[in-house]
């Protein structure tokens, strides 16, 4: 029985490393998640020179310091400008855009070829400051006593369910947490689909039948199970460890923990992934069992898919109330497990006894789903007909 279940993982393992779509899949991911990491980077490099900007200031104070203050890094050039001739200069091209600044009243007038939003952000500011100091200059105001009315009173908040996370930390914590949960919906769905389709497949082109002479039904299911496993495991690997390194050099992830991406970290993503995978798998392969066609698969499944869905999206909630009841009675609940208690890991302070809890249910939801999948894998698995649900009603019927 070993003999025969390594061979068929050997041989389904192999077929999806060798196989073009996984090789092309996992290709186009890494590039997305380097690419995706260094937008900022992309998006510089193809926005070409800065852009060359003129001021026209009548004010009394110099505008050009502080609108380097406020965040203008380009060369800003003072000219003498009329609005006729600052809009026959952006015409040519001579500047992208010219700011005209007055003090009565206080206003700026900005001729651009494009709309500039963030210049008019800035040079909002800019002038903003300048009449601010002179109204304060004026009314011979101590601009110290202005400052101590504007300084903000300190809030310091401490939380005693997160582990000792303050709130900036926990903030970050729920960024990365987000997108590894997002990783994890979208590989457990993914290659649970994966397996729907592989039996739908051989079972139109009949290899299955091939398959089952050589071992038997519950064989075949395990060893696609696994082998498809192994294959996500492999592709999650790889793409956490890109993710990983390419974002450390990205400032797009300057507000994520990734000092909270700790071997604890990736040992807990890796068993609740490997868990919710087993267990949504072996219902899909069950129910996969039960078509003979790709395009009737979907019909048999959807509560299967819906089901990862709606795991996911409690748990999307739930990042802003990890502690909250009900998402601590939910992560108890198998189908919700991987995300939920993986969420509650991360972001609060989870006893150990809970884990193990949640860990041992999860053992024996998969070994109840793998004693009952057994069972319509094998009534199912060489049904040729066009309605599964009528297959379904006899394998649960006992008359396969």
């Amino acid at each position: 029985m070993n003999r025969k279940f390594l061979t068929l993982y050997r041989f389904s393992l192999f077929q999806k490393l060798r196989a073009k779509s996984f090789l092309i899949s996992t290709v186009l991911m890494v590039v997305f998640l380097v690419g995706f990491s260094n937008i900022e980077r992309i998006i510089d490099w193809f926005s070409g020179d800065d852009p060359k900007i003129a001021v026209v200031s009548s004010l009394e104070a110099p505008i050009v310091p502080v609108l380097k203050e406020v965040g203008i890094k380009t060369k800003i050039t003072e000219k003498d400008y009329s609005l006729k001739q600052a809009r026959q200069v952006v015409d040519k091209g001579t500047y992208d855009a010219v700011a005209l600044l007055s003090d009565d009243p206080y206003r700026v007038t900005l001729i651009s070829a494009s709309p500039e939003q963030e210049l008019q952000t800035q040079l909002s500011t800019a002038l903003k400051q300048v009449r601010d100091q002179t109204i304060i200059t004026d009314a011979d105001v101590d601009p110290a006593l202005l400052a101590s009315l504007a300084a903000p009173i300190d809030v310091k908040q401490e939380l005693t369910s997160t582990g000792g996370k303050s709130e900036d930390e926990l903030f970050a914590a729920s960024a990365l947490v987000y997108v590894l949960l997002f990783l994890m919906y979208f590989t457990i769905a993914i290659y649970g689909g994966m397996i729907v389709t592989e039996i739908a497949n051989e079972k139109s082109s009949r290899v299955m039948e091939l398959l089952i002479s050589a071992a038997s039904p519950i064989q075949h299911m395990l060893a696609k199970i696994t082998s498809i496993a192994t294959v996500s495991l492999i592709q999650l690997s790889l793409l956490v460890g890109v993710g990983y390194y390419s974002a450390q050099s990205s400032s797009l992830f300057d507000q994520l923990s990734l000092d909270s991406l700790s071997v604890k970290t990736i040992v807990y993503l890796f068993v609740f992934f490997l868990l919710g995978y087993l267990l949504y798998a072996t219902l899909l392969a069950a129910l996969g069992s039960l078509v003979s066609r790709v395009e009737d698969a979907q019909q048999v499944t959807l509560p299967v898919i819906m089901l990862i869905v709606a795991a996911f999206t409690v748990s999307i909630f739930s990042l802003n109330a990890p502690t909250n009841q009900a998402v601590v009675i939910l992560s108890f609940v198998p189908f919700f497990t991987p995300m939920l208690m993986f969420l509650r890991v991360m972001l609060t302070e989870v006893p150990v006894w809970q884990v193990a809890l949640s860990l041992i249910l999860m053992v024996i939801s998969i070994s109840l789903a793998l004693f009952v999948g057994a069972r319509f894998y094998r009534g199912g698995v060489l049904f040729y007909g066009s309605n599964p649900l009528k297959q379904l009603r006899r394998i649960l019927g006992g008359r396969q």
